[in-house]
């Protein structure tokens, strides 16, 4: 699920794609002793090694699996393991040592959305990265769909959410969702060590003071009159309703209103909704 290698300058981490479930007990178990672990050596050595967090795709990821029994009643208990794998994340990307998602392959869904939580990510080679679950009458969870908003601005962010189309390295670099995008291990090493020399904590544009929305505030005239339209345009998506992409532009429209750690509740209650709506 999990492996740590213990290197002079690096910690690299390797996570197993198909293992990454916000709702998964054992899943979040795992990743908490793997926080345990950063936050001591974080707090031990005082030159701290950079964290490299490489994933597998050698099995691909799973959306649905865990989503087969979630019934009405249980919504109470999916809002708490998903409030829980959000204190995770936050541990993960608050970590005062350079954490660095190592990006092979396709990158999709969960595993996606954990590279989000990520202080930085750097692409080896070609690659995709996806969050598909529109596609399959669900929305994104765990943070992924807040953070995409913040990074890329509620025009930008919402047709990858609704299509769920895999962006490759060269647009994900230009879009931001990626901070470089290198040839090979070696040439990555010593882009890693310059973090390591600089020392100082890495931070996420929405832990920032004052962060600003890139394409603008909810509320500038752009955005509103954007938002006076999605709705038709939704509508004229599809022949049926389509609640899943309802609920990913409510979410994403509604979290740009208030803080970080609250839109990712809110995101939280329509990934309820749309799962539960998935089921009936």
């Amino acid at each position: 699920m999990i492996k740590v290698e213990q290197q002079p300058q690096f910690i690299q981490v390797t996570l197993s794609n198909n293992s990454i479930n916000p709702l998964s007990r054992s899943w979040q178990q795992a990743l908490q002793g793997l926080l345990e672990t950063l936050e001591q050596q974080a707090g031990d050595n005082a030159a701290a090694p950079i964290v490299q967090i490489n994933f597998d795709a050698s099995k691909a990821d799973f959306q649905l699996e865990h989503l087969a029994a979630l019934a009405r009643q249980q919504a109470p208990d999916c809002m708490q393991l998903l409030a829980s794998y959000h204190g995770l994340l936050r541990r993960l990307e608050r970590l005062p040592i350079p954490v660095v998602a190592i990006l092979e392959g396709a990158v999709s869904g969960h595993a996606w959305g954990l590279a989000l939580a990520c202080q930085r990510r750097y692409a080896l080679g070609a690659g995709s990265y996806s969050l598909p679950q529109a596609s399959l009458g669900i929305t994104p969870c765990g943070g992924a769909l807040v953070r995409t908003g913040r990074l890329l601005g509620l025009q930008a962010a919402l047709p990858l959410l609704l299509d769920g189309s895999a962006c490759d390295s060269a647009t994900a670099l230009q879009l931001g969702l990626l901070h470089g995008i290198t040839a090979d291990r070696a040439a990555l090493t010593g882009l890693l060590q310059q973090y390591r020399q600089a020392g100082t904590p890495l931070r996420q544009p929405w832990d920032e003071k004052m962060p600003a929305l890139p394409g603008g505030a909810i509320d500038s005239p752009a955005n509103l009159a954007f938002l006076q339209l999605a709705p038709a345009r939704l509508r004229s998506r599809h022949a049926a309703p389509a609640p899943a992409e309802q609920a990913i532009l409510c979410a994403l429209a509604e979290g740009m209103l208030v803080d970080f750690d609250t839109a990712v509740l809110i995101e939280s209650r329509y990934f309820c909704q749309s799962a539960i709506a998935f089921q009936a």
